[in-house]
């Protein structure tokens, strides 16, 4: 689209001052075509409109010069400072000054990718838990379904393999990369598009102008009080997602009667006149629309019959624990709002394997179970452990930590979740980011020891309480001890162990504040369990 098109339609709706330029528009506006939109100089590509903004941290403007070395053809952004000014004199590029560009952002991308974004069906998750989940599961039903579609979210926006941006960091990207990188979706053949949508994505309007076919809900649990202040902002800003649904839209809700904030959601939706699908776990409670008949749990998966509009559905998965029944049975649920082929919504949710860091199975041949996930909630946590005893009855060593510089609330609750469910719990740095890993610690010991668990571990250095973890596991189950290797380890003797790394999940780095290093829980989990193996077979003569 050319440039003087794109202003001209902010032009017409307000959002540019009358008399900015001399003639309307820039000088040589109509000479020049923008291709996409980026907010980060570093990845402009040729025939990029630059938004310059002044951050905290950073200063747009100072980069303006960079961008158009990369290819920018106009920078929009604040007007330019003293050192701004002159380079954007020798820049040779339109400079379209406004106070506030955050503000256009989401006007600009809908002008510039709304012809490609339009013809995508949307399908909107959110809610504390489960969201990439849920996303990757309905996915795969709309695949299955012949609706070829991407996902976005915290594990990255695809279109089947294929990924659309490496680089990009937030569960919701801002509205310029959402909307040229849903436009890049359609462009790759999706017809549809299964999103995680953030509370701060809702809360930053970085969906607006977005309008989806079906709105999830699936939990809310304490997270991101730092940023939302109390529970009613934060479950305020996730209820919006149900303000964005096209005409005859569809809500899809975990109202299940231990889901009270799902419950009253429902209600209020129905309200207000919206088509609304229930789902949970109960099964006698015949106001929820897909739950759960029969169900039998496994360290290898769940088997259930459900309950659904459209009769009994037989339902088989790899995925473990009752959170992820919880999962399963929001996708369903999406499957029956959008009324899909029954027979692709089975086959889909069969062929689906655990998410990386999700719950995932780390097996290296070693004689005891062993998982990593995502938990980094108190509910997450407690979900995890809760659904890790329900299939199995050994006992469970848990390493876990919380991130710093978030809420700080939530250190001893996990504390004392890990205390009262894990027979051995090893709490340890997560992503201390610019707080001291020793600070956090001792929030979270005071749960610890409000639990009366009195065998708990206290490990700064997370490779080490990895490989402590893995190395009781491995002794209880062999039931042997030698006394030198125990004395160092501290633990106490035992058989029939599961390990759970829980909090980083897919992650493959640790944020240590001045730096970020390479870290993946799973890589170290196996890193682990295969230097204890060979060392054990060394002593043991093999």
């Amino acid at each position: 689209m050319r440039l003087d098109a794109l202003l001209a339609g902010l032009l017409e709706d307000g959002l540019l001052e009358d008399g900015l330029f001399e003639d309307g528009l820039p000088a040589g506006a109509d000479e020049v075509e923008v291709l996409g939109l980026c907010h980060d100089s570093r990845r402009v590509a040729p025939g990029d409109l630059y938004l310059a903004l002044v951050g905290e941290r950073f200063d747009g403007r100072d980069f303006a010069a960079d961008a158009v070395a990369r290819g920018a053809v106009a920078v929009l952004g604040a007007p330019p400072n003293e050192g701004a000014a002159r380079a954007a004199r020798q820049l040779g590029v339109p400079w379209i000054p406004v106070d506030a560009p955050r503000a256009l952002w989401t006007r600009l991308a809908k002008r510039l990718y709304d012809a490609a974004v339009d013809e995508l069906s949307l399908v909107g998750v959110t809610g504390t838990n489960g969201k990439s989940t849920v996303v990757s599961l309905i996915a795969g039903v709309l695949d299955a379904a012949g609706r070829p579609s991407a996902t976005f979210g915290t594990l990255g926006y695809r279109v089947g393999e294929r990924q659309l941006a490496e680089d990009l960091d937030r569960t919701t990207p801002e509205a310029p990369d959402l909307y040229r990188l849903l436009a890049a979706a359609r462009g790759a053949g999706a017809e549809a598009a299964a999103m995680e949508v953030s509370s701060h994505a809702l809360a930053l309007g970085r969906v607006d102008g977005l309008r989806f076919d079906v709105g999830v809900f699936t939990n809310l649990t304490r997270d991101h009080l730092d940023y939302h202040g109390d529970e009613e902002s934060y479950f305020a800003a996730k209820r919006s997602l149900f303000d964005r649904l096209v005409p005859g839209g569809r809500a899809v809700v975990h109202a299940a009667a231990a889901e009270p904030r799902g419950r009253a959601l429902a209600h209020e939706l129905a309200e207000r006149g919206l088509d609304v699908v229930r789902y949970g776990l109960e099964e006698d409670d015949e106001t929820l629309d897909v739950r759960p008949l029969d169900v039998s749990f496994s360290l290898h998966g769940v088997r259930a019959r459900l309950a659904t509009p459209r009769g009994p559905f037989e339902l088989e998965s790899d995925l473990v624990g009752r959170f992820n029944l919880e999962n399963l049975l929001a996708a369903v649920a999406v499957a029956e709002a959008l009324e899909l082929p029954r027979h692709a919504v089975s086959m889909a949710l069969a062929a689906t394997r655990p998410l990386p860091g999700r719950l995932e199975p780390i097996d290296c041949g070693q004689p005891f179970p062993a998982f990593v996930d995502f938990a980094h909630t108190p509910a997450a946590l407690e979900a995890a452990l809760q659904a890790l005893r329900e299939i199995s009855d050994r006992n469970i060593v848990c390493v876990f930590g919380c991130g710093g510089g978030r809420d700080r609330g939530k250190r001893p609750e996990m504390g004392e979740i890990a205390g009262r469910l894990a027979e051995l719990p090893v709490a340890t740095s997560d992503n201390p980011r610019g707080e001291d890993p020793l600070a956090i610690l001792q929030e979270v010991e005071k749960g610890l020891r409000a639990s009366g668990n009195r065998t708990y571990r206290i490990l700064p250095d997370r490779r080490q309480a990895i490989r402590r973890a893995a190395h009781a596991a491995l002794r209880g189950e062999q039931r042997q001890r030698d006394e030198a290797d125990s004395a160092v380890d501290g633990f106490p003797e035992t058989t029939g162990w599961l390990v759970l790394v829980a909090g980083k999940g897919h992650e493959t780095t640790q944020d240590l504040g001045d730096r970020v290093v390479p870290f993946d829980d799973r890589d170290e989990l196996r890193r682990a369990i295969d230097e204890l193996s060979q060392r054990q077979g060394v002593s043991d003569g093999r």
